[in-house]
């Protein structure tokens, strides 16, 4: 199989519709040459639960099946999948992770609400030319995002766990449509936006888009009816659909001009929303972009491949927020650099996994700015649980186990909780970076030596300078409690002598 060097792909799996872009790199930008959308409805093949059913499962996993054809002659690291609201709903998602990801071919990475909305917002500024500040909203199947920025840079993002789908099954089960039950669901709506009205009303806006298919097939609608195209949606058009969907009586009997089949049987919930979002926030009239999570996905993709990671900005503004020492920081990272550079061809450590091994060496000591006794564990809470920009869900788990496992009595369970796919890097990546902790705990360069580290499958031999050992007893004693430390992983630690040419 050829493999594609200048394609990109991104793959937005929502709770309504999976869809993908490919785009191929021209002149440093990025050309879209195919869009390829599945109706999945994932969102509302999930219980209260979080279980997914059946048929439901056998829709997603076709569907991923059919992208992964497409993409299986991109380069890994030119795709990006994510999984949105529905994948934050299910119970037990690594189960499902495992035969999505199998199906696809690549991994997928679930974003958090606020993440979402960064990525949304990503997608639609790439398409505005003028720096005004402005007011996204997205409505999807699971969620509704909602980001106020300037030019790419967004300012607050926010996201409420209501989208078309899950609002459709909540308010109008049955099918029927019925007006006291609509007024009743725009005002809960209005309710959840109580203290987020607050917050973007106070940052304040030139400028209104809309995205995502709830808000472009709404559009569509008002289109119809008013017999030009302009891109926008005012609240009365809003309104005037809902009258007409009212008049229907039943979802089944919905028959509006512009509103397509497959969009009809969550359309109602979506109008819902967005008719309370622009009462709420006093919204006459919205433009409506064409772009939205995946063109976010596939920019922000690029920004990683192009030295303009968000997650670096991440790293570095959580470190200073937290006061990481930096000098401590640079020891520990210069040393597990090393290291890894030497375990990489052997311990097959991509790029992926020394990015994240880089950022815990940065952000290590981050829970000392709570408290020394069991500084680690706090750190690990602080980064599982922040919003961290640019940050997957699982990425923040796995940057967690590694700060969690730095020091003190290793919990092999820390492991076993990632993904199949993610234990063997994990351990590796542990070891590593507790014997840089244990090194420079010093916190001396003179103490920290010249070495050598030899790895095989589960063995690392780590070679010092000839009497350094016998010289450095606090570290002699760290290195064979993390001996004994590293066994409960089934790392076996030897410590060797350098040879005569070094």
């Amino acid at each position: 199989m050829k493999i594609e060097q200048n394609l990109y792909a991104a793959i937005d799996l929502g709770s309504n519709s999976f869809h993908m872009l490919v785009a191929r790199r021209e002149h440093g930008e990025l050309r879209v040459i195919d869009r390829i959308k599945d109706m999945v409805r994932l969102g509302g093949g999930i219980d209260e639960k979080g279980r997914l059913d059946p048929d439901t499962q056998r829709r997603a996993l076709a569907s991923l099946a059919r992208f992964g054809q497409r993409i299986a002659a991109i380069p890994g690291n030119q795709v990006r999948a994510v999984g949105t609201q529905a994948f934050r709903q299910l119970e037990n998602p690594a189960a499902f992770l495992v035969v999505a990801e199998t199906a696809l071919g690549c991994s997928i990475d679930i974003v958090s609400g606020r993440e979402e909305a960064r990525l949304v917002y990503l997608g639609v500024s790439q398409a505005i030319s003028h720096s005004d500040r402005r007011l996204v909203i997205d409505i999807g199947g699971g969620s509704t995002e909602l980001v106020i920025g300037e030019t790419l840079d967004p300012l607050l993002t926010e996201s409420i766990a209501v989208g078309c789908v899950s609002m459709t099954r909540r308010v109008f089960p049955d099918g029927r449509l019925e007006p006291e039950a609509w007024r009743q669901a725009v005002q809960a709506v209005e309710d959840e936006l109580l203290e987020l009205g607050s917050e973007l009303r106070q940052l304040g806006w030139q400028q209104v888009v809309g995205s995502s298919g709830t808000i472009r097939a709404l559009e569509a609608m008002a289109t119809s009816q008013r017999k030009e195209a302009t891109a926008r949606i005012s609240l009365a058009e809003v309104e005037s659909l809902r009258k007409a969907m009212l008049s229907a009586g039943h979802i089944d009997q919905l028959e509006l001009p512009g509103l397509s089949e497959r969009r009809r049987p969550v359309i109602a919930g979506g109008a819902v929303i967005l008719e309370a979002v622009m009462r709420h926030l006093g919204l006459e009239t919205m433009e409506v972009s064409p772009h939205a999570l995946r063109e976010g996905v596939l920019h922000d993709l690029l920004g990683r491949l192009s030295r303009q990671d968000p997650r670096v900005r991440t790293v570095a503004a959580m470190a200073s927020r937290y006061q990481c020492d930096p000098q401590q920081a640079g020891r520990v990272r210069a040393w597990a650099q090393q290291a890894a550079d030497q375990a990489a061809a052997d311990w097959q450590l991509t790029s992926t996994h020394l990015e994240l091994l880089d950022w815990a060496c940065q952000l290590h000591e981050l829970g000392l700015a709570i408290s020394h006794d069991r500084h680690h564990v706090h750190g690990a809470y602080v980064i599982q649980h922040a919003d961290m920009p640019g940050f997957s869900r699982q990425e923040q788990e796995f940057l967690a186990a590694l700060l969690a496992a730095q020091r003190q009595r290793l919990d092999p369970d820390i492991v076993e909780r990632q993904p199949a796919r993610l234990r063997t890097p994990l351990r590796r990546l542990i070891a590593i970076l507790r014997l840089a902790v244990t090194i420079c705990r010093s916190r001396l360069d003179t103490d920290v030596p010249e070495f050598v580290l030899e790895t095989g499958d589960r063995q690392l031999l780590l070679r010092l300078p000839n009497g350094w050992i016998e010289a450095h007893p606090l570290s002699a004693r760290g290195l064979s409690y993390q001996q004994r430390q590293l066994e409960k992983l089934d790392q076996h630690l030897e410590i060797g002598l350098l040879s005569a040419e070094k």
